[in-house]
């Protein structure tokens, strides 16, 4: 069985490094618009058995419930890495044999690229990087701790040496739909370039819209 797993942070707290281009609100709503768009997504992917997401937020727990997700509550976020680690030893207990772990802020990922993931799993690890090749921006594990998470700057170096280290098969799978995740003002701009009709695109090119004009 294969279970995707999906951690949330709480959304008020997300995107910081946007602080000088979003407004709190606007950043709490981008990051639940692409928190819904993510979960669709994985909910529609084929070779995708089970979606768990893995929060404390109170309304990413009731939307997920509603789309048919599971949810592990958790008090508190200590990190993303340590929420998807724990996550991944409760869907083992579930009888999952591969996690496929996503980040929810991925717009121009789709159920095709998750379904392509899925498909790609087998014993050790796969590796989506994110665009500038520093970052993991997806996570394959058959089996679900096979390696520990290890999520942040430099991680998909981190990643890929720790799998070198234990022995455990490691491939790089470039899927380019979600390779861009939206941290800063730049990747915003290049979300503009290549997707503006995206709903994260619509609501970034509605907020600068109205900066524009004041």
């Amino acid at each position: 069985m294969i279970v995707a797993i999906l951690p949330v942070k709480e959304p008020r707290n997300a995107k910081q490094r946007l602080n000088g281009m979003l407004t709190r609100a606007q950043r709490e709503r981008l990051a639940r618009m692409m928190f819904e768009d993510t979960l669709e997504a994985l909910n529609r992917a084929r070779g995708i058995d089970r979606v768990a997401v893995v929060t404390s937020d109170l309304w990413a727990a009731a939307h997920a419930r509603r789309q048919g997700a599971l949810v592990f509550e958790e008090a508190g976020q200590v990190s993303h890495s340590v929420s998807a680690d724990a996550a991944c030893r409760r869907a083992m207990e579930l009888g999952a044999a591969t996690a496929l772990l996503a980040p929810i802020d991925v717009p121009l990922a789709t159920a095709a690229d998750f379904g392509l993931l899925a498909s790609a799993a087998r014993p050790g690890v796969v590796i989506v990087p994110s665009a500038d090749g520093t970052g993991t921006n997806a996570l394959v594990r058959t089996p679900p701790d096979v390696i520990e998470s290890q999520f942040g700057p430099g991680s998909f170096q981190a990643h890929l040496r720790q799998a070198q280290t234990r022995g455990v098969p490691a491939e790089v799978f470039p899927l380019p739909g979600l390779m861009l995740d939206i941290d800063t003002p730049k990747d915003v701009a290049e979300l503009l370039a290549r997707a503006p009709d995206c709903r994260a695109g619509r609501l970034l090119q509605a907020v600068c819209a109205l900066e524009s004009r004041r």
